[in-house]
């Protein structure tokens, strides 16, 4: 079982981080994007110490989470380069009526962390979600991560409970 840290943000909220690596390029993924974005996502989870024990299982989830985000019309890959190389990845619904709208959150190459990226992407997520008139967006984090201490209470991020499943 995994404890999860459930977040809420009310949009629009001012939001505007600039990376500490430049130049850095946010665009929407495509469809021919989709297997690096996979790379990218399982990469950033797979490096993150605090998966150990639901590794397998998480990778498997993440994939199709990709796998969903290019045959749906209401999600988004929103990806981050720096140069040619994909660093970052935030799967974004934007149904309004979503239980989570941060589907990977941001995902950044373990090798880019500690530069803002998280941040910078989770800004472009709650932008995204703000243009598509979304109210208030939902995300989670697992209890005591990185995500749920650090990136998710940034931008008036607010913990609104937990939940218990198995992924």
């Amino acid at each position: 079982m995994i404890s999860w840290q459930l977040f809420e943000w009310t949009l629009p909220c001012p939001v505007n981080v600039q990376p500490s690596i430049a130049p850095v390029v946010l665009r929407v993924g495509e469809k021919e994007d989709e297997a690096v974005i996979a790379r990218v996502v399982k990469a950033a989870f797979a490096l993150d110490s605090s998966w150990g024990d639901m590794n397998n299982v998480l990778q498997e989830k993440m994939t199709g989470v990709v796998e969903v985000a290019f045959a749906s019309t209401t999600t988004a890959c929103l990806v981050l380069a720096h140069g040619a190389r994909v660093i970052g990845v935030s799967v974004v619904d934007t149904d309004e009526a979503a239980l989570e709208h941060l589907l990977t959150g941001p995902c950044i190459l373990c090798e880019y962390g500690n530069r803002g990226l998280a941040s910078h992407l989770l800004a472009a997520s709650l932008g995204l979600l703000a243009e598509k008139e979304v109210p208030v967006a939902r995300g989670v984090a697992r209890v005591g991560s990185v995500a749920a201490r650090f990136v998710y209470p940034k931008f008036g991020g607010r913990a609104v409970g937990t939940r218990e499943d198995s992924i």
